[in-house]
């Protein structure tokens, strides 16, 4: 079992104007990660302003790594 020297709670609430990825929309969704760990926000589809308030809970084993936020 691994030792958690504590949780993240991260809520991830909207993106504004994201680049269009496909021919005249996008299906965006965001994804953190913390070393091995990665969680991944619901999929909006064809919407350029997603707005997800998804909370998102990380398990921290260090608190040296860093957390990556890409949308």
């Amino acid at each position: 079992m691994e030792n958690y020297v504590g949780l993240v709670r991260l809520r991830i609430f909207r993106g504004v104007n994201l680049a269009i990825r496909d021919s005249r929309s996008s299906d965006p969704y965001a994804t953190v990660t913390m070393g091995d760990k990665k969680l991944k926000t619901r999929v909006v589809r064809s919407n350029c302003n997603p707005e997800w308030n998804d909370e998102l809970t990380l398990c921290v084993s260090d608190h040296h790594l860093p957390i990556q936020l890409v949308i």
